[in-house]
């Protein structure tokens, strides 16, 4: 996430500096006196501020699809274990089901023997 931020700041700065050469370039129209090699500098340094802006916005993208890769690598593997949870619970209560059938049974069994020593 530092990385990113990071990232963000040279994209302000790559845009303000945008900004500052725009603006230079917007007084130099103003001012015919100007070289034009100090447009062409100019237009040099956006190029190079633009060039930057496009790299750090792939390196963006880049890491974006990293994060997402490994938000839908976790979320398989919670899914998967969540199946595996239910399955597991689904088996316990079948077990718990048939021990207290097995127990309802037994009662059943003991209840006239229980019964016939209460009478005796």
């Amino acid at each position: 996430m530092q990385d990113i931020a990071e990232l963000e700041r040279r994209i302000s700065a790559a845009l303000a500096r945008i900004d500052r050469g725009i603006e230079g370039l917007a007084a130099a129209a103003h001012h015919p006196e100007e070289t034009s090699d100090d447009l062409a500098g100019a237009i040099a340094r956006l190029s190079e501020a633009l060039d930057e802006e496009r790299m750090a916005n792939a390196q963006l993208n880049e890491r974006l699809r990293v994060v997402k890769a490994r938000e839908a690598e976790a979320r398989a593997a919670l899914e998967a274990k969540l199946a595996e949870l239910t399955a597991e619970l689904a088996a316990l209560r079948a077990a718990r089901a048939e021990e207290a059938a097995e127990v309802a049974a037994i009662i059943g069994a003991l209840t006239p023997i229980v019964e016939e020593a209460a009478h005796a």
